[in-house]
């Protein structure tokens, strides 16, 4: 009886050889399949050396491929300010013009006097609140972390701006400052 090693070390023999991956004892494998060895070990000692020194790991790797990506996200996202303020000022402009067009001559034409005045005084209303709100939302500073040594304890190190980082603070791609509290603001994209 044999032992389970030999057993063992014979079926992987055998799973390795229905795959074609070994060739059989004593039988050299066919040009192509040995062109094809030598070109897939020629590609991973390429992509080994691209990535790999002392100094580096799988992370550094995947940084690297991704680095295009992170590029396109920040060179993409700077002009997404631009955009949504372009948006808002193009809805709200359309439902001002949808609402004097439209429904200011239905209003005039079937409502008494005192609803008239009624409307236009609340619409008006409601229009200067829209966009006084929306400017001070998009012209009001986040607030900045302090840049003084202070006894607030600071969780970590921001590793943009290299200072100490309180809590709920995020590192700002546009502005390229630390922001307080930010959940998304828009006061530099012009």
């Amino acid at each position: 009886m044999r032992s389970w090693r030999w057993q063992l070390s014979r079926m992987m023999s055998l799973c390795l050889r229905w795959c074609r991956l070994c060739p059989k004892r004593g039988v050299r494998p066919s040009k192509p399949r040995r062109k094809l060895g030598e070109l897939w070990s020629y590609w991973k000692l390429l992509l080994n050396s691209l990535y790999f020194n002392s100094l580096t790991n799988s992370d550094t790797y995947l940084d690297c491929v991704f680095e295009p990506i992170y590029w396109i996200v920040d060179n993409v996202t700077r002009w997404f300010g631009v955009v949504f303020v372009c948006l808002v000022i193009a809805l709200t402009s359309s439902v001002v013009v949808v609402v004097y067009l439209c429904l200011l001559p239905v209003i005039l034409n079937t409502y008494p006097l005192q609803w008239i005045i009624w409307h236009l005084t609340y619409g008006h209303w409601v229009l200067m609140m829209v966009l006084f709100h929306y400017y001070k939302a998009t012209t009001t500073s986040p607030g900045h972390p302090p840049q003084v040594k202070s006894d607030t304890p600071s969780v970590t190190i921001c590793k943009k701006c290299i200072v100490p980082k309180p809590a709920r603070t995020h590192h700002c791609s546009i502005c390229n400052t630390c922001i307080l509290k930010m959940v998304g603001w828009t006061e530099d994209f012009f």
